[in-house]
């Protein structure tokens, strides 16, 4: 008994331990700009919340030794990139508490041919990269084992990886590795890189003789030509399209076929293995979502390979028309659609009418607006996980989009209640925001509650409007001059907090 009650409280430790602590800085995300202040260049980084829009902090660091014009020309998530009229320089991308910056000369301007992500110069003929010791105070000058002369970027992706390629060869590329690899067997002159699923992973490269599958998170490639081939397609190979739904991605070689890209594989009676595998059909119509298979519509590419049952379209009034939206509801023309229960049955959503729009909503942490559809009568809002009508917000003018609200009526739609709105509609722009981070992590297990409150600033030709997170209406700024104001100007929104609270 000892024993057992020794194991359970081992695994309650260890679960306890793995669950994932919150934090707001988790999800934000840091923005870096060169400003001129009274005429001398400062580094301004800004902590931007997930909406993109509001401003946690913001702080500007002046920046020695540089000239006036100084400009960042890339960065990565070590170093940026600067250039003023006489040189190029590199800075350290993380700063802690200072007030002043001394980015380090790296090479004359005169010398420097071009430039390749934040740390490549091509100088005399070659490709060299840059970094510099902050403790040793030493920069260290390597030239790269391989890179191309002129590189054309094909695709960039996380994580400093590239898909290259110049007059000779493609090659991959990863920012840390100070050389670039061939992709052997490829002609740059005829070659296709096209992105085969929603995330970045996975691309497509053929130059109309060879076919690769190239997986770019690990950067290793797979030979399809063969397959292909097997399935009579011709050469020259020539992708038409790459169409991706959420579930699938579909290849059109222009060969009267759709050719289903499966992920996992196929394997096929012969001990063979497909990933891009034919079938004889036509897209439903110009969206390319939908595939129509003799007159059966399937929008699931393994049921189609497979010959399931196609989608059940027999409550759709117009189903060449069908299409599906970003809501997530498929739409036909005349009326709003949804799949209940998963199984591709389709029936008409009876609380939208064929009029609404839909609307995207605020992304703010905590306090955003869900997605909504508006009719012109109505704002309605759905319940994600069943597809029902959750609820309806009345109204008779048009919405306008404030960025962080909407305003309609004398009302006004923010964080994701309905407030009076004292402003004049019609005039009424947002100014920006700010955030107040009250606690900013749940302490490592969720014991404490993560909070995080807003300010937001709206003028009208009249008048400047503050709100805080929890107000029930907004509070008029008096003592300031509506056009004195810049839009997202941090240092004048945290002059109008304090006037607010005045």
């Amino acid at each position: 008994m000892k024993k057992v009650i020794v194991i359970m409280l081992f695994l309650l430790f260890v679960q306890a331990a793995l669950r994932a602590s919150e934090c707001y800085h988790y999800h934000t995300k840091r923005t870096y700009k060169i400003v001129l202040v009274k005429g001398s260049p400062f580094l301004e980084i800004t902590v931007m919340d997930p909406n993109g829009i509001s401003m946690e902090h913001q702080r500007c660091i002046s920046m020695l030794q540089v000239g006036n014009d100084v400009k960042m020309i890339n960065r990565n998530g070590d170093n940026m990139l600067l250039m003023d009229d006489d040189a190029y320089y590199l800075l350290a991308a993380e700063f802690s508490d200072v007030n002043q910056v001394t980015p380090v000369k790296i090479a004359d301007r005169k010398d420097v041919q071009a430039t390749f992500d934040a740390d490549l110069l091509y100088m005399h003929g070659k490709w060299f990269s840059f970094s510099f010791d902050p403790y040793a105070k030493k920069i260290t000058k390597t030239a790269t084992k391989l890179f191309p002369d002129k590189p054309i970027v094909l695709a960039q992706f996380q994580n400093r990886r590239y898909l290259l390629k110049d007059d000779k060869h493609i090659y991959c590329y990863e920012g840390t590795q100070l050389t670039a690899e061939i992709i052997e067997g490829l002609n740059p002159a005829t070659i296709q890189c096209l992105k085969l699923e929603n995330n970045e992973d996975k691309y497509l490269l053929t130059d109309g003789n060879t076919a690769y599958i190239y997986d770019v998170s690990i950067f290793e490639q797979m030979d399809v030509t063969e397959s292909l081939l097997s399935f009579d397609l011709k050469r020259p190979f020539t992708v038409k399209e790459v169409a991706r739904n959420w579930l699938n991605s579909f290849v059109d070689f222009n060969d009267g076929n759709i050719w289903c890209y499966i992920s996992a594989g196929l394997d096929l009676q012969d001990g063979t293995t497909a990933y891009l595998y034919p079938v004889k059909a036509r897209w439903l119509n110009a969206q390319h979502e939908f595939i129509n298979k003799e007159g059966k519509i399937y929008y699931n590419g393994w049921d189609l390979i497979n010959d399931q049952p196609p989608m059940n379209l027999k409550a759709v009034a117009q189903p060449r028309l069908l299409e599906i939206t970003a809501s997530g509801f498929y739409f036909d023309g005349t009326a709003f659609y949804k799949d209940q229960d998963g199984e591709g049955a389709l029936e008409p959503v009876t609380w939208l009418n064929k009029d609404s729009k839909f609307v995207n909503g605020v992304y703010s942490y905590q306090k955003g607006i869900p997605n909504f559809f508006d009719d012109g009568r109505q704002l309605v809002f759905d319940d994600n996980n069943t597809l029902a009508k959750k609820r309806t917000i009345a109204h008779q003018s048009a919405l306008k989009d404030l960025k962080l609200a909407y305003a309609y009526d004398d009302k006004l739609l923010i964080e994701n209640k309905e407030i009076p709105n004292s402003a004049d509609r019609e005039s009424m722009e947002l100014l920006g925001s700010t955030v107040d981070v009250i606690e900013g992590c749940d302490g490592g297990r969720g014991q404490i509650p993560v909070v995080i409150e807003y300010n937001y600033f709206f003028r009208d030709k009249n008048h400047i409007y503050g709100y805080h997170s929890g107000d029930q209406a907004l509070t008029l700024i008096k003592t300031v001059v509506p056009h004195t104001i810049e839009k997202d100007n941090y240092e004048q929104l945290r002059e109008l907090k304090k006037k607010m609270l005045d």
